[in-house]
């Protein structure tokens, strides 16, 4: 059976982003730059498509990670060795800042940010119970 965790999605970053892009389109639109505001436009649409569109999937003992529409991997859930919360800002297929760091043999580390987290580690969990939990997650912030 497969079962699809999206994203969350931290409204902090999509401020982020609306302040970066907004002056941005602003001036483009006021220098009447039209190919660098058509350009801007599909910038944008890719942005919010990664937003949207970034999920995790687990069939069988598989986990595969989509981020938007170009960037999907699969990894094996019995090379998962442990589970714990970060606060790490780097580039991640995780629309949160609620994050979790997933760690597997060979020193590979997969960062994501699923909206039901504990159900999410539950599930895991249930297919590789050798799954290392630290410390104990909880999921007090709120997202969309």
């Amino acid at each position: 059976m497969k079962t699809i965790y999206r994203s969350g999605i931290s409204w902090g970053l999509v401020a982020l982003i609306a302040l970066v892009l907004l002056p941005v389109y602003a001036l483009m639109i006021y220098l009447s730059v039209w190919i660098g505001l058509a350009l801007l436009v599909i910038l944008t649409v890719f942005i919010v498509d990664t937003l949207v569109n970034t999920r995790y999937t687990i069939e069988g003992k598989t986990l595969q990670v989509q981020c938007g529409i170009f960037d999907k991997k699969q990894f094996d859930i019995d090379r998962i060795t442990e589970i714990a919360r970060t606060t790490s800002l780097e580039s991640a297929p995780a629309a949160s800042m609620d994050r979790i760091q997933l760690r597997l043999e060979k020193r590979q580390r997969l960062i994501l940010s699923p909206r039901q987290q504990q159900v999410f580690i539950d599930h895991l969990l249930r297919i590789n119970p050798r799954i290392v939990v630290k410390p104990p997650l909880s999921t007090s912030v709120k997202q969309v």
